[in-house]
């Protein structure tokens, strides 16, 4: 999960900041060791102040993505990978899960099937995506998501505070997370049908009690990423400025694992794939609202 609910101006211009960096850092714009720009290139790129910067890096150093090194600059610590079945050869078996979503949008008719905690993740790559088109790089037909995510007046396990576990302010941080990139996914692919001419673009979202344990992705129902939510202790900071420790879970930071549908039906992969399908339609259609 993110550190701002995106309810003020600077928590949006700070929500998107932060989803633009990790979209940079998760599809390889930034290998591990490398240096992101100066705070003063990054506020003149993405059009916010220094300190909006500031607190961005200071998020993505507490989540263990940066770190901010005297007389150098931010430095990457890590990316987010995919561990693929599809690759044979163990050299190249680590992907990342931006370019597995660039190959489902070069598809004439794209499909996306998502379960998940909030929509941060997908947002942050379909927003590249939209880019994309706008510059007529690729040009989709149509785009259909449909995302489950659980109702915003269900308790989760996470996130909680375990100096005072009744304490509902961190449940509802979670629900500001998820309408934000909801309502703004939903948003930017309307906006998107409306600009390019012949383009159908649909997201449709339903609730289910369920409590995501795993994220999934099924892409173009050919291929399925999936990765467990793991529990961590951190600081979260909320609208009113207030930092708080949690136990919470970041998209983020899963680690996922891929795998493709190929030419038989019974293999392993193609069963994997057809399985999740399966479960994604009948939960759809019988758990979800």
């Amino acid at each position: 999960m993110s550190t701002w609910s995106g309810a003020d101006e600077g928590g949006r211009k700070a929500q998107e900041l932060k989803s633009a960096l990790l979209a940079d850092i998760t599809e390889g714009e930034y290998d591990e060791g490398a240096l992101l720009p100066s705070q003063r290139e990054l506020a003149a790129k993405y059009g916010v102040s220094r300190d909006t910067v500031q607190r961005v890096l200071g998020v993505l150093a507490g989540e263990g993505w940066i770190e901010s090194r005297r007389g150098r600059g931010s430095v990457v610590l890590r990316t987010q990978t995919v561990g693929s079945s599809v690759r044979k050869s163990a050299a190249v078996r680590r992907v990342t899960l931006g370019p597995l979503v660039a190959a489902a949008f070069e598809a004439p008719d794209v499909t996306l099937d998502v379960f998940t905690l909030t929509s941060e993740v997908l947002y942050t790559h379909v927003r590249v995506q939209e880019e994309r088109i706008r510059a007529r790089e690729i040009g989709p037909a149509t785009i259909t998501i449909r995302m489950l995510t659980p109702p915003d007046d269900q308790v989760l396990p996470y996130p909680y505070a375990p100096a005072d576990p009744a304490d509902g302010r961190p449940q509802q941080h979670l629900q500001g997370i998820r309408k934000y990139h909801t309502d703004n996914l939903v948003r930017r692919l309307q906006e998107l049908e409306r600009d390019i001419d012949g383009l159908s673009a649909t997201v449709e979202i339903r609730r289910t009690s369920l409590v995501p344990y795993s994220k999934l992705y099924i892409f173009n129902g050919a291929e399925v990423v999936t990765g467990p939510y793991v529990p961590t202790e951190r600081p979260i900071t909320l609208t009113d400025g207030t930092t708080l420790d949690v136990v919470d879970v970041m998209g983020f930071d899963s680690t996922l694992t891929h795998c493709a549908k190929d030419d038989d039906p019974e293999s392993q992969d193609s069963l994997i794939v057809s399985s999740w399908q399966k479960w994604f339609d009948a939960t759809w259609r019988l758990l979800a609202t």
